[in-house]
Parts: structure tokens; C-alpha cells; sequence
């Protein structure tokens, strides 16, 4: 059974990966060269705008419920990723907003572990208005957690580009007193009504791993109105990588009483994750939950993350099994978000 799960995850998540990895840049520069950076777009009206109505056929009930179902999966596909706070889209957010996090660990065999970390972005519109400030930006890597560090990153991040679909940043990171300067490369949009797509792909050189390339690919299915699948594949290759280190995650996104005051949602998960050298293995199977919802005030979520994870540290080692449960209290800081007291009230003590 290990070894069709283990000739499962080396095809699918390195092969197929690999082929997606080399076919998406293209494809996905294709469509960005066709487009106009933002600022440039005209909205023009063609002279011979009467003739070119007379060709095109007019929209009927077909087209509407088409876009209709197309708006509707995007729209649950932001409302996740903006609930959940995926760093990939935070990281492009237009409005400045800060994470503060506090989170218990707590690993069968690792023990116990407590943190506090901030995580989000500042504008800095005195510098320009296309420079970011941000804070812990590893946007490829925060989906699994084997895979987090403790240290912490301060990142300047420069839009040079940006269109309806893509967008490409120049990046300088201060970690553990090093600059590390890269660029990053995003491409979205829709492949039909209910499936989508986003590719990162992120150019890097830190001091101590050389040069390396970081690329994600992102794959939406919407289920219903409430429900989304994604599959999230990931490849890290570079001068002191172990090969090819990779990493699969399916994933099934529900949300509940989005229209209330306090939505909750569960993340469900599968993660495989692995290396090709000096040989090529499975380093973790994990399968979890997470479950998070607001409490309290508009600013306040709370999470639970119980999983399993099959581990193998290095190919000469056993694998053993491991529970974790982390649990989290994030406070979202941001200016929408802000409950100031009604005009007229006396907070003051007596």
C-alpha cells in the first residue's frame, strides 16, 4: 500500500507538476501580452461602433446565467481566500491591513510550541504608491505547515506590472540580517463558469540557499454556492535544494451562514510532500481539518487545525505516525474594520 501511495505522489505531484510548471508560463505570458498594464487601458469607443453591434449576437438568457455562474465562483473563491487569509491573495490587496497572530502548537512528538507573529502589508504612498511594506510574505509555502519557519521576513515589494490577469513585483527581503532580493510573477483568471486558476511563480537569492525558483499552481472547482475544491501543487528547485522538493494538497472549502455576522468555514485537506534527491521519497503524508469562524467582533477569528501527519524525516528513517493541534486567535487590523463609539457616548469613568 506505501509503495502505490508513495508511485502515486512521485507521478502525480512531480511529473504532471513539472509539465504544468513548464506549460502555465507560457500560456500564462501569452495572455498577459495581449493585455494593456492597467494604467494604460483606454475604454475608447470604436467609430465603427454600429457595425461591429450589427455582427455580434445579442445577449440572451444563455449568456446571462453564463456570466452569472462565472461571477458567482470567483466571488466564493475571494470570499475564501479573504476569510482564511491566503497570503497570496492578501500579498495583493489594495487596502493596507496587519495580521496579528497568536498560535499553539501542539505535535505528538515535537511537544509544545507558542508563537506570535504579524503578518501583512503597509502602502507607502510617500515613496510611491506602487512600493508595499511587507511582513512575512512566504506567500507559496503557508499552506503547510511542515513546511513554516520561525524566522521572520520584512519585504519592500516594488508592482512594476500589473494587467486584469497578471502581475509581476520586484522583491528585497531582510531575514535573519540578509538581503534577499527576487521577483514574483502572478497570472489568474477563468478557465470556465465554475473553475479558475492562479499561478505564482517567485525568482529568489538568499545567502545561504543561492539561487532558487519557488512556483505554485492553483486550481479552483466550484461545488456550489458554498462549497470549492482546489488543488494546490507546488515545486522549489535551486542550488541547495534536495532536487526537486514538491509538494501536493487537495483541499474542499465550505462555508456556512455567509449572510450572518459570524461566518464559520471548514478547510478539509489532504498534503503530500516530498523530495527527488539523494533519493527520491515521500517526506509527509498529512490529512487534517481546519475550522475557523469569527468571534466576537468583525476583526476577531478563531481556528482549529487538528490533523495527522505519516512522517519520514530522511529516506533512512522510519516513518512514524503524529497528531498536531494547533490552535489560533488572529486579530485582523485594518481600517474597514475599525468600531468607533456612537456619537453623543461618555465612555469615561465616574
Amino acid at each position: 500500500m506505501y509503495r502505490l501511495l508513495r508511485g502515486i505522489a512521485v507521478h502525480i505531484g512531480v511529473r504532471i507538476w513539472l509539465a504544468l510548471a513548464l506549460l502555465l508560463p507560457v500560456l500564462a505570458w501569452g495572455q498577459a501580452a495581449g493585455e494593456e498594464p492597467l494604467h494604460l487601458q483606454e475604454t475608447e469607443v470604436p467609430t465603427d461602433a454600429a457595425s461591429e453591434d450589427e455582427a455580434a449576437p445579442d445577449a440572451n438568457w444563455v449568456d446571462t446565467a453564463h456570466l452569472a455562474t462565472a461571477e458567482s465562483a470567483q466571488a466564493l473563491v475571494e470570499w475564501m481566500d479573504e476569510f482564511f487569509g491566503d497570503p497570496s491573495y492578501d500579498a495583493e490587496k489594495a487596502e493596507s491591513f496587519l495580521r496579528l497572530e497568536f498560535e499553539n502548537e501542539w505535535d505528538e512528538i515535537k511537544g509544545n510550541d507558542f508563537g506570535v507573529r504579524v503578518r501583512g502589508k503597509v502602502q507607502l504612498p510617500k515613496i510611491s504608491q506602487r512600493v508595499e511594506l511587507l511582513f512575512n510574505d512566504d506567500d507559496t509555502a503557508a499552506a503547510d505547515r511542515e513546511e513554516q519557519t520561525d524566522s521572520d521576513n520584512i519585504s519592500l515589494q516594488l508592482n512594476v506590472r500589473e494587467t486584469r490577469r497578471s502581475r509581476f513585483d520586484a522583491t528585497l527581503s531582510w531575514s535573519s540580517g540578509a538581503p534577499k532580493p527576487g521577483v514574483r510573477y502572478r497570472n489568474e483568471g477563468d478557465l470556465n463558469e465554475r473553475q479558475s486558476y492562479r499561478y505564482v511563480q517567485r525568482l529568489q537569492w538568499a545567502r545561504n540557499d543561492g539561487f532558487f525558483t519557488l512556483g505554485q499552481v492553483d486550481l479552483y472547482h466550484q461545488l456550489d454556492s458554498d462549497d470549492v475544491v482546489r488543488w494546490s501543487n507546488r515545486i522549489k528547485w535551486g542550488e541547495e535544494t534536495d532536487g526537486v522538493e514538491w509538494r501536493t494538497r487537495l483541499s474542499l472549502f465550505q462555508r456556512f451562514y455567509e449572510e450572518t455576522e459570524r461566518p464559520w468555514a471548514f478547510n478539509h485537506f489532504v498534503t503530500i510532500r516530498g523530495e527527488t534527491e539523494p533519493k527520491s521519497y515521500v517526506q509527509n503524508y498529512a490529512l487534517g481539518t481546519v475550522f475557523r469562524r469569527k468571534v466576537y467582533r468583525d476583526f476577531l477569528f478563531f481556528e482549529v487545525e487538528p490533523s495527522a501527519n505519516y512522517r519520514k524525516p530522511n529516506p533512512f528513517e522510519d516513518r512514524e505516525l503524529a497528531w498536531q493541534v494547533v490552535l489560533k486567535l488572529e486579530v485582523h487590523l485594518a481600517r474597514d474594520l475599525i468600531r468607533r463609539p456612537l456619537r453623543g457616548t461618555d465612555d469615561s469613568d465616574d
